[in-house]
């Protein structure tokens, strides 16, 4: 485990080898997790889920299953009723898709939704390593990439990309995204990550590729990985809270291992397990500790319908809890509202802190 305090581009040596075969896509579910601790306390705890997609093994040809429900017909209820009699059998017999990769469905997975504005190696060059990209600006971007080269492919090619341009180099073995898929038709993830193996499968590279929701801007930290775990700091350069200033420090702790899992029928898979922290800092001390920790499972249709059937909305009940803490921070705990890419000196936080204390002192 080391310690840095920015990204680096030399490649680390590998102290916790994971010799396993390659991965396969995942299903991963667990928790995420924010602790406020200034300026004022909050905390909340709720269940996430990323589609853990090899991007590598899908632009080999490694398709992702197609889930659809049960046939209408097929239901007990209906089966038992005087409808089943009366509905025409082509009704009985429709299927509604769940997870897809070809059609509209509950989950739709979507290459062209994610690391938008990678086009050519020669182009982002050019980019300012702290640029950020908005959705609209970065559509077009995609363009020559996209008609070259099939979607799941130039997916691979743009994650290659990234990876050299954010951490330096590109894995040499899979590259996995952990993803949010459109959920009934629409996207949003405030975080993706994509981790990247060497041909042993041991983890090498992390991206990550966030998203500030008000301001619909895109940013990449990209990182090299020691193993199963690795800590390193860096300086923050994206504005994504409006109650958190541009000068903090991320303190990042990053576990990725592979777990052998036994199902019912005592078949054997092997799983990742993945624990991404970051704690928040700056010079009043520690702000905001936040952070994923989740477990994957084979993609299958029993793990799909498993996970619709507990959360079929995620990505809505997520921008409605974004909103509503926010909500709670400004308008019940009166957490002072920081501008786009202002410094804590600059914002009111800091004149509120001032005044408490100056209060404190009399």
């Amino acid at each position: 485990m080391t310690v840095s305090t920015k990204p680096t581009n030399a490649m680390p040596r590998h102290e916790s080898p994971c010799k396993t075969t390659a991965s396969a896509h995942q299903l991963l579910e667990g928790t995420t997790w924010h602790s406020r601790l200034l300026p004022s306390v909050n905390n909340f705890v709720y269940p996430y889920r990323y589609w853990g997609i090899n991007i590598s093994a899908l632009a080999a040809g490694q398709a992702l299953p197609e889930v659809d429900t049960a046939a209408l017909g097929d239901h007990k209820a209906l089966g038992a009723s005087y409808l089943s009699k009366i509905l025409p059998k082509k009704l009985l017999a429709k299927r509604l898709p769940l997870f897809s990769a070809k059609t509209k469905a509950l989950q739709q997975f979507c290459p062209n939704d994610y690391l938008e504005g990678f086009n050519s190696l020669s182009s982002n060059e050019s980019l300012n390593d702290n640029e950020n990209i908005s959705d609209n600006e970065s559509i077009n971007s995609n363009e020559d990439i996209d008609n070259d080269l099939p979607s799941n492919q130039a997916l691979k090619q743009r994650l290659s990309q990234a990876f050299i341009k954010h951490a330096g180099s590109s894995p040499t073995g899979d590259m996995l995204g952990l993803l949010v898929c459109r959920n009934a038709g629409m996207y949003f993830s405030p975080v993706n990550f994509y981790l990247g193996f060497d041909e042993q499968q041991t983890p090498t590279h992390l991206l990550a590729e966030v998203s500030n929701t008000p301001w619909d801007k895109r940013h990449y930290y990209g990182f090299l990985l020691e193993g199963e775990e690795t800590e390193f700091c860096h300086d923050k350069d994206f504005h994504v809270s409006p109650f958190n200033p541009i000068d903090q420090l991320y303190h990042w702790q990053v576990t990725v291992k592979r777990t052998q899992q036994h199902t019912a029928d005592k078949q054997s898979s092997t799983g990742l397990q993945v624990r991404i922290a970051i704690d928040i800092s700056d010079e009043r001390g520690e702000v905001l500790k936040t952070g994923i920790k989740i477990s994957g499972v084979p993609l299958t249709e029993t793990s799909v319908r498993n996970s619709l059937r507990k959360n079929p909305l995620m990505n809505m009940t997520s921008l409605a809890r974004i909103y509503g803490q926010a909500f709670k921070l400004y308008a019940i705990k009166k957490v002072p509202y920081i501008n786009y890419d202002e410094k804590l000196a600059d914002s009111n936080q800091k004149t509120s802190a001032s005044l408490k204390s100056e209060t404190l002192n009399d």
